[in-house]
């Protein structure tokens, strides 16, 4: 059995507009399957919960039609249980797709996912904020300036409206500006690996599992979908015009070459700042001044993609 994952309000109404079209497909009729409309934030996480503890031997595979923080329920809802997952962009950003190289129309990827008898690995990331719970991201988790500006998008009337255009990355551009000028950096402690350091002027801290985030930008360019190890990108120490400029190259990778760009690999993480800041979990955003983050050692299958790693 084939299990969809809905979330009709994702990318302004695409992802339930997709759905409906794959629904009238011949391919989809001819599969044994069952589909879930989301109602609320969290609701996704719900659904696979309860429908991993039923019917867990029986799904083939669960399909996400939405957009990254559907993605990042479902893993969350899932825990450890070992079933492949695949994805459909119908959100603003849909990096998760860009970064697995999940690739073509909705009725061709579905297609692929039904053909495909194995799928690929994919290593989710563990983070535990303030000591609390530990969660799983599927993306990157950042904090500082880029989660500021996550939130301030989040929160624009805006966004809705580039999402219909299908412009969703400019309303990420249009907070990166308005944050820009009201955004104080922060002192950090980092621990990589247990090398302890002090960062004063601290901008940004993101972990990511692959190139991608904020809609096809290549926050860390040489970021590749792997086992144990993650790129860590630091940023601090730059002025509110250069890191403007940095911005600007960030879609092409170039930035970075700046020299208050750091790029570090490590199996295990934290970050602890002088007060709390603002992060980014797949896009979603939250609090914190404390977290432990590291790759989890179970892979996932991704059905449906084409990514090399």
């Amino acid at each position: 059995m084939f299990i969809f994952i809905v979330n009709p309000i994702a990318g302004n109404g695409r992802a339930f507009k997709i759905f409906r079209k794959i629904e009238k497909s011949k391919l989809y009729n001819k599969i044994t399957s069952r589909h879930y409309l989301t109602e609320y934030p969290g609701h996704a996480e719900e659904i696979v919960k309860q429908i991993v503890l039923e019917k867990k031997s029986a799904i083939k595979a669960i399909i996400i039609i939405g957009g990254d923080g559907t993605v990042h329920e479902v893993i969350n809802g899932m825990g450890d249980a070992n079933i492949p997952i695949s994805f459909i962009a119908g959100g603003s950003g849909n990096d998760f797709g860009r970064g697995c190289r999940i690739k073509g129309s909705p009725l061709t990827i579905l297609k692929k996912i039904v053909m495909d008898k194995k799928g690929l690995p994919y290593w989710k990331g563990n983070y535990d904020i303030d000591q609390d719970n530990q969660r799983n991201f599927i993306n990157s988790i950042g904090f500082g300036f880029d989660a500021e500006i996550a939130e301030q998008a989040n929160q624009s009337s805006y966004k809705n409206i580039l999402n219909t255009l299908r412009l969703g990355t400019l309303s990420y551009v249009i907070a990166l500006i308005q944050v820009l000028f009201k955004f104080k950096p922060f002192q950090a402690e980092i621990v990589i690996d247990g090398n302890k350091q002090m960062i004063k002027d601290c901008w940004m801290v993101t972990i990511a599992n692959h190139q991608y985030y904020g809609g096809g930008m290549k926050i860390i360019p040489t970021a590749k979908i792997q086992s144990r190890v993650l790129p860590v990108l630091i940023i601090h120490g730059i002025s509110k015009w250069k890191i403007l400029g940095l911005f600007i190259t960030v879609f092409t990778g170039k930035h970075v070459m700046f020299k208050e760009v750091n790029i570090y690999e490590a199996e295990t993480f934290s970050i602890k700042t002088n007060h709390t800041i603002t992060l980014q979990v797949d896009g979603q955003t939250d609090s914190c001044y404390y977290c432990m983050i590291a790759k989890n050692s179970q892979d996932i299958q991704i059905k449906g993609s084409v990514f090399h790693y």
